[in-house]
């Protein structure tokens, strides 16, 4: 084989992954479950990174004594499923489980364990960054400071294997992000 058949048949493969990258991700967003989550104050300071919202949600900071859970204790990096239900107006943490359910279980989110102790988890489920549009940061650093009557929403899509992707993020008081 020529060198020139050689680069376009690596050049075609990058094509189908990235392809294949967006493919998966328009399939959650369109079959996927909507779920409307509460984020919690992040230290300002570290709050924006370049063009990205640090985020940090409800769900994330588990209480295992006041959700079912089979564990007192989850490794670091363990991976988890995170089964939240509507309560009022946003989607709450009622279970975590280290074990894939079964199907037909509620809504799962899949995360991965950050840290654990004392009757506590906190995960991670790959929806803490957020793009922000140059020169937007300041907004979302006003409303993300512990103190502030403004709420940042954030509706997240999870598909059935409990991958979350985010779909809209917007305040209380406006709609609009």
């Amino acid at each position: 084989m020529n060198k020139r058949i050689i680069v376009l048949l690596i050049a075609l493969l990058w094509v189908i992954v990235t392809v294949g990258f967006i493919a998966s991700k328009q399939a959650i967003l369109k079959s996927g479950k909507v779920v409307l989550l509460e984020t919690e104050p992040v230290d300002p300071r570290d709050l924006l990174r370049g063009d990205y919202v640090i985020l940090s949600y409800k769900i994330s900071n588990l209480h295992l004594d006041k959700i079912k859970s089979g564990k007192k204790y989850f490794r670091h990096g363990e991976i988890v499923y995170v089964e939240v239900e509507p309560k009022g107006k946003y989607w709450e943490a009622i279970s975590i489980s280290s074990k894939s359910p079964a199907a037909g279980a509620g809504i799962l989110i899949k995360g991965r364990v950050q840290g654990s102790y004392s009757n506590e988890a906190r995960v991670l489920y790959g929806i803490e960054n957020y793009f922000v549009p140059e020169g937007e940061g300041s907004k979302f650093e006003t409303a993300m400071r512990r103190g502030s009557k403004e709420k940042l929403n954030v509706e997240a899509v999870v598909d059935k294997t409990g991958n979350a992707m985010i779909k809209r993020v917007y305040f209380d008081s406006t709609g609009n992000p």
